[in-house]
Formats: C-alpha cells, sequence, structure tokens
C-alpha cells in the first residue's frame, strides 16, 4: 500500500495540479492526503483529474476559509469507506 500526504498550500494553480497528478500516477499511490488545499469546494471532476482515472473517492474538509482544509483521495478497489470524522 503507497500512501502520499503533502501539504501544498493552495492547489489552484496548474503546476501544483499537474504535479499531484505526476506523483499520484508515479508512485501508483493508493491513499493520497492533500493538506492545505486553500479551496472552498472540491468537485469530482477535480478529484478524477488529479487522480488521473475516475476509480477514485475522496472526502474534503473545508477548513476555515480556506486555512486547514484537507483533501483525502484513494483507490476505489482498495478501500471501502465505513465512517469520517
Amino acid at each position: 500500500m503507497i500512501i502520499v500526504s503533502l501539504n501544498i498550500r493552495g492547489l489552484g494553480g496548474g503546476t501544483k495540479s499537474r504535479y499531484m497528478r505526476y506523483l499520484i500516477g508515479k508512485e501508483e499511490a493508493d491513499f493520497v492526503c492533500i493538506q492545505e488545499t486553500k479551496a472552498k469546494d472540491i468537485s469530482d471532476a477535480r478529484c478524477y483529474a488529479l487522480w488521473g482515472d475516475n476509480k477514485v473517492g475522496w472526502i474534503h474538509n473545508k477548513g476555515e476559509e480556506g486555512s486547514g482544509s484537507l483533501l483525502s483521495m484513494w483507490h476505489k478497489e482498495g478501500f471501502i469507506v465505513m465512517n469520517t470524522t
């Protein structure tokens, strides 16, 4: 199992999104945690683009005005989500 965790300090730029997509693909990640996304809303399409396909489950904690925001993504074939807190 490969877990990737990164404090990205804002997911807004194309360079950071490309880097995340590269890192997820290169490492063949099973679970990814992106800290400090500074995003108020995340869509399915955004997660699919970061992951590289639609076999991804995800949850986004918005934090307070972007601060402390956390995006967790996982390979659907490797995890079953029972509960989130």
